[in-house]
């Protein structure tokens, strides 16, 4: 993961982000930012030299409210930086999950890496996608290693898979 464009970030994420007593504010989620500035700090700030700061934003990013986070991870513009970021620490939350398996804007290998920890709920979530399948076939060798995915949500894939001569 690398850190994102300051062009991409509002002013106040910058403010945030900037020298000063504001970061380990913002590492905390102390500071009063929009959802979206919040999870693009916390994800900016969790890459930090400074390991303090990195291991509080990767803390309080972990502990953020699954209804903020889902509302705010379903947003199509947001970077797929952010959103693998937190597929990697919150898609135990099935809103957080969804949020981030429906977003358009998710990696695929985003999407394999939630098909390979999600429950049998949330691999059938991504399972949905076909294309996306056909695209990354990793995503179809994450489910089948996944040993929560139900065995007819796998078959259905991999005969996709041959039907469709993607090799898996």
């Amino acid at each position: 993961l690398t850190l994102l464009d300051p062009s991409q970030l509002s002013t106040a994420a910058l403010r945030a982000l900037g020298p000063g007593p504001g970061r380990t504010m913002a590492s905390k989620g102390m500071l009063p930012l929009p959802p979206a500035d919040q999870v693009a700090v916390l994800y900016q700030l969790h890459l930090d030299a400074d390991a303090m700061i990195a291991g509080t934003a990767r803390a309080t990013a972990a502990t953020l409210p699954e209804k903020l986070l889902s509302g705010t991870l379903g947003d199509p513009t947001l970077d797929p930086r952010v959103l693998h970021f937190f597929g990697q620490i919150a898609a135990d939350k099935p809103t957080v999950f969804d949020a981030i398996a429906l977003n358009t804007t998710t990696a695929d290998s985003t999407l394999a890496m939630l098909a390979a920890k999600g429950d049998a709920r949330g691999v059938d979530q991504v399972a949905q996608n076909e294309q996306r399948l056909l695209r990354y076939p990793e995503i179809i060798a994450a489910m089948y290693m996944n040993r929560r995915a139900r065995m007819s949500t796998i078959d259905r894939v991999v005969e996709l898979a041959v039907r469709n001569g993607v090799r898996v």
